[in-house]
């Protein structure tokens, strides 16, 4: 199914366009939907197309030959994919699979090269976009770096707690690739975590008891 001009000029990468670029694109734009736990695109598979989250969630991860997972984004309405192997050519740097029913809109490759060759406006919103992304891959290294699994789990911890609609219950698996490592390190502090006092674990749930105690852990200062 294609998507109409009006649908296409909603997305960020193409707000600045005009009605008349807008219709002259939206007929190389295809509609898609995915169910939940559907792989869409493997890291190291040639590029097809960029594709733009119209609804749902979607993952991006990254797998060591040894099996071990590394979550890079979690993408939502509004968010796209696949810009850099489009651009450059190149197989795609990551896995991307849905974690809910996923709408995403597409388009070819090639098409996508020729509107950022034929529109300042698409290219400038690309560049700032994939400007955005080298900022948060860079805080991302530094998290992994400098701080430890006890901190950037704390950091996880606070956030889920602030998030107003998360997506959906993690597993201490799915914490691990998000935080940078293994299961059995996120349950033991965990563990850790609950006998400070600073959650409390019911069903499958984590609560935070002692906001200003996890908040000192995320900040590196716990005891």
């Amino acid at each position: 199914m294609t998507v109409t001009a009006q649908t296409l000029s909603q997305l960020p990468l193409f707000a600045g366009l005009g009605d008349d670029a807008l219709r002259e694109i939206a007929p190389h734009v295809y509609e898609r939907t995915f169910p939940p736990g559907q792989v869409i695109l493997l890291e190291g598979d040639p590029c097809q197309a960029v594709y733009f989250v119209a609804r749902g969630v979607v993952r991006a991860r990254r797998t060591s030959l040894a099996g071990r997972e590394h979550v890079l984004a979690y993408l939502g309405p509004g968010e796209c994919f696949s810009l850099v192997p489009a651009l450059d050519g190149d197989p795609h740097l990551s896995s991307v699979d849905t974690l809910t029913e996923v709408t995403l809109y597409t388009i070819p490759c090639q098409h996508f090269r020729r509107i950022v060759r034929e529109h300042h406006e698409v290219a400038m919103a690309v560049i700032e976009r994939l400007a955005a992304e080298v900022r948060r891959l860079s805080d991302v290294v530094e998290d992994l770096a400098l701080h430890t699994v006890r901190t950037r789990l704390a950091r996880f911890l606070l956030a889920q707690a602030d998030d107003p609609q998360p997506f959906h219950r993690w597993t201490q698996e799915e914490i691990a690739a998000h935080i940078g490592t293994v299961r059995e390190m996120v349950g033991r502090t965990l563990r850790a975590f609950a006998d400070a006092g600073l959650i409390h674990r019911q069903r499958g749930r984590v609560v935070v008891v002692d906001r200003e105690g996890l908040e000192r852990e995320a900040t590196g200062r716990g005891t």
